[in-house]
């Protein structure tokens, strides 16, 4: 505490020990009153920075009250043209203005007071120095001021920088949002077009039938997510409920086929998950399941997750399993686990196929 302080406490203490060690020795009497308004001189200097006005103030005062004393001397005087450089290099130009007449008032009474300290020739040096102390107050002043506004400009600059980078950021977003549209949206709304005439043209309930009722319950649901992610990246309220815990075994119903059986099993109590963390449990199963379709040449898969302490889920099946090549599917699980502080195992299964473990952290819905 004293070492933040330090530079105060020199500054008024040195000149205070001074003005005392004057009064009480080399010109003693009146010492009880003197001494008060010795402490008040210098130790008004204490303040200075924090309270540069009322401390001046301060200092006048107990420097007109030790000349009222009939108190000649070398010394105290000086302490009044430290704070007036202080005071002009803080405060506004009224106050500053009002803080030199004082010190000029405070000079010619004290030439008054003691004719024999020198002449008018000697009085009016005193006043140019104390002038000349005003104005380099207020020189340091003006830095100061030109140095906040810069600093102030700097800072809306910076922040106007921020707003045009952000705007140009939407304005990116925008353009990748068309992009996945025109592309992606078009090639998918092909697929969807081209599986409902080949609907039209299968038998009701044969193999054909049932593999492009896949493919359009697919092709639809990923136009469904498309959109959502367009009007993310367009700032667009969502039009729909995102995916969560719900929507598993319709999902997992959608992935099965006539070639694969998907089984899906929830235990524990859904509304304990909170939604984003239903998401990322929706978009890993979705994930591992498009993975049994793509590499595992599977003809049975099951889906499990269970709340308890925590979420586990666990998605296997009989394929041809082995160590599964890392590539997206995998790495964008495993991005989305840790992102919810969770991790993710996987290889081949106890007894054939391949096997995902995945845990994740559950935090109870408030």
């Amino acid at each position: 505490m004293w070492g933040r302080h330090l530079p105060e406490l020199v500054l008024a203490g040195v000149p205070t020990t001074l003005i005392l060690l004057e009064i009480w020795v080399f010109d003693p009497g009146n010492e009880v009153a003197r001494t008060v308004a010795g402490l008040a001189a210098g130790g008004s200097l204490y303040w200075i920075r924090r309270h540069p006005f009322t401390a001046y103030l301060a200092n006048g005062l107990a420097l007109f009250a030790l000349i009222g004393l009939g108190n000649p001397s070398d010394f105290y005087q000086w302490t009044n043209l430290v704070a007036l450089f202080a005071v002009a290099s803080r405060v506004d130009s009224r106050r500053a203005l009002i803080a030199l007449v004082l010190g000029w008032a405070g000079v010619v009474f004290y030439f008054l007071r003691f004719p024999q300290e020198g002449g008018l020739i000697l009085g009016g040096a005193v006043l140019a120095i104390w002038t000349a102390g005003w104005f380099a107050g207020r020189a340091q002043f003006a830095r100061i001021r030109e140095t906040e506004l810069i600093r102030e400009r700097d800072l809306s600059r910076a922040e106007l920088a921020a707003q045009h980078a952000r705007a140009d950021l939407d304005v990116e977003r925008s353009r990748i949002a068309r992009d996945l549209h025109d592309i992606v949206g078009h090639a998918v709304n092909v697929m969807v077009v081209h599986a409902g005439a080949g609907q039209v043209n299968s038998p009701p309930g044969s193999e054909s039938r049932a593999v492009f009722d896949t493919i359009a319950a697919t092709g639809r649901a990923a136009l469904s997510d498309l959109d959502r992610m367009l009007d993310v990246l367009q700032g667009v309220p969502e039009r729909s409920p995102l995916p969560g815990l719900l929507e598993l075994d319709e999902l997992c119903q959608t992935v099965q086929g006539p070639g694969l059986t998907v089984e899906f099993a929830l235990e524990g109590d859904p509304q304990r998950v909170p939604s984003s963390l239903g998401v990322a449990t929706y978009r890993i199963v979705q994930e591992a399941l498009t993975n049994v379709i793509k590499h595992a040449r599977a003809s049975r898969a099951s889906v499990r997750v269970r709340i308890a302490d925590d979420l586990t889920i666990i998605v296997a099946d009989d394929g041809i399993g082995g160590e599964a090549k890392p590539g997206r599917g995998l790495s964008g699980i495993g991005e989305r686990a840790a992102l919810h502080g969770g991790t993710v195992v996987h290889g081949p299964g106890e007894r054939r196929g391949f096997e995902l473990r995945c845990r994740l952290p559950l935090v109870e819905v408030a």
